[in-house]
Order: structure tokens, then sequence, then C-alpha cells
């Protein structure tokens, strides 16, 4: 077994009521007062309900130190299987308790390594890696906004909340009660932007979009594109918004922590009121002027060739006019004359030849 010791825990307090208190007392109390303002914001798209929270707090619980809420280590399957949950479902319900300030994990899980398998082999424990170790807790504020809100006087025997699946009804409604229909219309999300969806949809398909940007859904990106959709922004858009960004020396993150909350920062250096200025609109201008020129030159292509072959048809038809005719009669007389020139003038070479080979002979008989 993997012994910590009390080092990774300095600075991580302990629990100060056991399991009970801290199930049914403390992780409430923190849902209703931290959920909608540190976790809804951290988790955009994967919410926890207080039940399922409490299922998994209780479970995980059940596998810490009795007296300090420490050395919590099961696994995310051993405790999918001990509430009934999903694996995704604990993970959230994990994140959620340490946003919450009640949990800290203390020890990441990680493989075993050769000699820890072969170790934990030889005790009969086949698994392959060490789970993450878990610190549970409480939190100050706690204490100060139970008093606050004066729910300890109300419910001293148990949960001082509801089952509810935020903390906001218990918080800021008033005593009176809604009806059923006007309750769940209250409780409905509003709808998604629809230009923002839109955009985000073609952002998050356009294959030149950063990895990240499929890291949200849609619909968690419409509120924030809803502005550039209203001005006619496209996904090219967006890309050469971000490209400009690191273009001028800001620092872009391969794996950013928050996507939106990058984004938001890059829309808000371009500039709200500069949104009727679309990033893209230049490179778009210049490439639909070099498109209409092209598209002009095929199509002015066709009455270049029915040019062309009519300057050839004419000149085979002026092959046979009476001036061509006049042209290669003339040509041929002057080749001819070219041609007894020629002729005459090696006529008269050879005579002179003649005529010295036979004065040489008859010096050289006189001799």
């Amino acid at each position: 077994m993997l012994e910590l010791g009390e080092f990774p825990y300095a600075g991580v307090p302990c629990w100060t009521g056991r399991t009970e208190r801290w199930v049914t007392f403390t992780v409430p109390v923190a849902y209703a007062a931290r959920y909608d303002t540190d976790v809804r914001a951290a988790m955009p798209g994967n919410p926890i309900s207080l039940k399922a929270l409490v299922r998994v707090a209780q479970a995980r619980a059940r596998y810490a130190d009795h007296g300090t809420g420490r050395n919590s280590r099961p696994s995310n399957e051993r405790l999918a299987a001990d509430t009934g949950l999903s694996v995704r479902t604990v993970q959230r319900a994990d994140t959620a308790l340490r946003l919450l300030g009640v949990a800290t994990e203390v020890l990441r899980g990680r493989q075993r390594t050769r000699a820890e398998r072969y170790a934990a082999w030889r005790v009969g424990d086949r698994g392959r890696g060490w789970a993450s170790v878990w610190a549970l807790h409480d939190q100050p504020f706690i204490h100060r906004f139970v008093h606050k809100l004066g729910l300890l006087s109300s419910h001293p025997e148990g949960s001082p909340l509801g089952d509810k699946n935020s903390g906001q009804e218990m918080v800021t409604t008033g005593r009176h009660r809604r009806s059923g229909a006007s309750s769940r219309a209250a409780m409905r999300r509003a709808r998604p932007d629809a230009g923002g969806l839109a955009l985000a949809t073609a952002w998050r398909a356009d294959p030149h979009a950063p990895p990240w940007a499929t890291r949200y859904r849609p619909a968690a990106w419409a509120a924030l594109l809803a502005g550039p959709a209203a001005h006619g922004w496209t996904a090219r858009d967006v890309n050469a918004l971000i490209t400009d960004w690191a273009g001028v020396g800001h620092w872009l993150p391969g794996a950013p922590h928050r996507p939106i909350g990058l984004v938001g920062a890059i829309l808000a250096w371009h500039g709200v009121e500069r949104l009727g200025e679309r990033p893209a609109a230049l490179e778009e201008a210049r490439e639909a002027t070099e498109l209409a020129a092209a598209r002009a030159r095929v199509a002015a292509q066709p009455v270049e060739r029915a040019n062309h072959e009519q300057a050839r048809a004419a000149g085979r038809a002026a092959l046979g006019g009476a001036g061509h005719t006049a042209a290669r009669a003339a040509a041929a007389a002057a080749a001819r004359r070219a041609a007894a020139r020629r002729i005459a003038d090696d006529h008269a070479a050879e005579a002179v030849r003649t005529a010295r080979v036979a004065a040489a002979r008859d010096g050289y008989r006189r001799r």
C-alpha cells in the first residue's frame, strides 16, 4: 500500500464532525453557498445535482480516516459501483467537491512502476495503478454562512438543505409558493441565441479552428458569439481574429484552461464597438476580386478563340487569291532566273579551267 505520511497533508485541514456531519452538513451548505458562483461557471455544460453530489460524498467519506477525513483513496470505478452512478458523474462530483473547498486531491492517481507492481502482486494486488488520494475537510466560511442565514435553528437534526439542483431557491426566493407550472417555467433554462449557436456550430466544424474549440458544446459558445453573429461574422472571422491576436505578440496557449474566457478576452481586445469590422473582410474582398478577374478571363476565352479561328480561316482563304498566285508565280520566275544564272556561271568557270589546263599542257610539251 502506498503510504503518504504527514508531509503531503501539510496545510490541508481536517474535518471536525467526522463522516455524518461532513456529508449531511458541510457538503450541502457549501453547495448552497458556492455552487452558482464557483462551480457552475467552472463546469459549463456539466452540472451536478445536490443529490448526486451527496451520494458520491457519502461513498467517498466511507473510505476516509474516521478521525481526520484524510486518506480517501477509492477508485472512480469503485465509487460508481457504490453509488450506482456513472464514472463521469463521479468525476464531476469530485471536481465540484474540490471547487466547493470541502475536499483536496492530495495525490493524483498514476500508473504504478514496475517495482511497485511486482511488490503488489506478491500480496495478491493485481492493480496497475494508484487511485487519487483525497482529504475531506471543512471550511470556515460554512459556519459564518449558516449562522447568517439562521439554518441551524430550523434544521438541528440533519441536513439544512433539501434535495435541489441548486442552492439559489433556498437563499434568494421569498416565502410565497409558486404554482407548479410557473415554477417549472422559471427553472427552465433560456434558449441559446440562434445566431451565436449557428456561428459556434460552424466554427467548431471548421478545419482551421483551434482544437480546443470543441471542448465546449455549441450552446456554451452561443452567448459569447451572439454579438459577432449579429454583425455577420463567420467561422473564418473568428479564426482570423485569433490569428491577429497571436500576430501582435499576445501569447496563445495550445491548451487554454478556459477557452471561453480566452475568446472573450480576444473579443474585448478587438472591441465591442468594432464588431462591425469583420477581421476577414479585407481578405475575402481581395479573394473576391481575384475570383472575378479569373472568371472574366475564362469568359473571354471563347471570344478570343473565335477571333483566332476567324483569322486562320481568312489566312487559308487568302492562299488561293489572285495576289497570292501572282506572288507565287513571281517567286517561281525569280527562282528560275537565279538557277539559270548559277548554271551559266558554272559553265563559264568550267571553260576557264579547261583553257588553263590546255595552256599548261602545251607549255609542258614545248620543253
